[in-house]
């Protein structure tokens, strides 16, 4: 049913696999098809229609920790200037970071209801998307 709604794209099975688990449901919103409406603003809007979604894990790649873990003496003690500057170089994901400004979470409990509950899952995204241009105003 998600699949079905422009600007929404739901990780897709590859070819051969016949089954999923999740633990969590995710896919991408494309704020273009909700009249510019933000990532942050489609869920609060789902959060005012009941349902619990969330925008998953910022860029793992950029966590402060980590340029703190390369600046510290014992990194630079171990390895070379040349070894960590390649590891920055390395470490920029574009892709990830798209992806962890476009995603959008559904934790696994969400998907043990019933067949209604799915299909209201979809019908609120629907209502999100009919009344975007006024939620993207707020």
């Amino acid at each position: 049913m998600l699949r079905e709604i422009p600007g929404i794209a739901p990780a897709r099975m590859y070819d051969g696999c016949t089954q999923n688990a999740y633990h969590l449901y995710m896919f991408r919103y494309d704020p273009a098809a909700f009249a510019g409406l933000s990532r942050a603003g489609f869920l609060k809007a789902l959060h005012a229609e009941g349902i619990p979604g969330s925008g998953g894990y910022t860029p793992l790649n950029r966590v402060s920790f980590l340029q703190t873990a390369l600046e510290s003496k014992g990194f630079q003690r171990l390895f070379s200037k040349k070894v960590l500057d390649d590891w920055r170089d390395r470490n920029q994901c574009p892709a990830n970071d798209r992806l962890c400004g476009e995603a959008v979470w559904f934790t696994q409990n969400m998907l043990l209801g019933s067949a209604g509950d799915v299909e209201q899952i979809a019908a609120a995204v629907r209502k999100i998307q009919s009344h975007a241009a006024e939620l993207a105003k707020v």
